[in-house]
């Protein structure tokens, strides 16, 4: 059931856009009650947000040895799920719904950006307990370098991510670090 909700989120995002989109076509299409819908998702916002970003990330990232590298499969990860056509048309309305709403803000925060912020906070530990990092710098400071930047460059600039633009990310991310050693 939920890869059928998940699958005509997608195509109705395609096919009407974000701010079309309403909970009983997405019922109709996947052929399931608006109950089995409200059980899972709160409201729209979580719903699209659900299936388009935070149903598809992020995933464990694998230790590459270095902080730089680690940082860099990050930002891949993150320009993955925003360049993605579906994801990016629902993101601008998504967002701004997030930002009316604080009930959605709060399960945003608390599902999405904390589990973004504990794969930062791992891939930092994992730098400080190879000698890469003098101590530990602030998970929510690295973040922000990367998905800012993610964003401005996706949805603020327009541009397309070229294959050099994680490793860039990446660089920029670095000196958000601090001390590296």
């Amino acid at each position: 059931m939920d890869d059928a909700i998940r699958d005509a989120v997608r195509e109705l995002v395609a096919e009407v856009g974000y701010a079309a989109l309403t909970v009983d076509a997405v019922a109709a299409k996947a052929r399931v009650g608006k109950a089995a819908i409200y059980r899972r998702h709160a409201s729209r916002g979580e719903l699209v947000f659900s299936a388009l970003v935070h149903g598809r990330g992020p995933q464990p990232l694998e230790d590459t040895g270095t902080l730089r590298g680690d940082l860099t499969a990050l930002a891949a990860l993150i320009l993955g799920i925003f360049s993605d056509p579906v994801a990016a048309a629902a993101t601008p309305g998504l967002l701004a719904e997030v930002k009316q709403q604080p009930e959605i803000a709060a399960r945003f925060q608390a599902t999405f950006i904390a589990e973004e912020r504990a794969l930062v906070t791992q891939l930092l530990e994992r730098a400080v307990a190879r000698g890469e990092l003098a101590a530990l710098p602030d998970p929510a400071l690295v973040h922000a370098a990367v998905l800012g930047t993610v964003f401005a460059w996706v949805f603020l600039l327009e541009h397309p991510p070229a294959p050099d633009l994680a490793p860039r990310i990446a660089a920029m991310a670095m000196a958000a670090c601090g001390g590296v050693a």
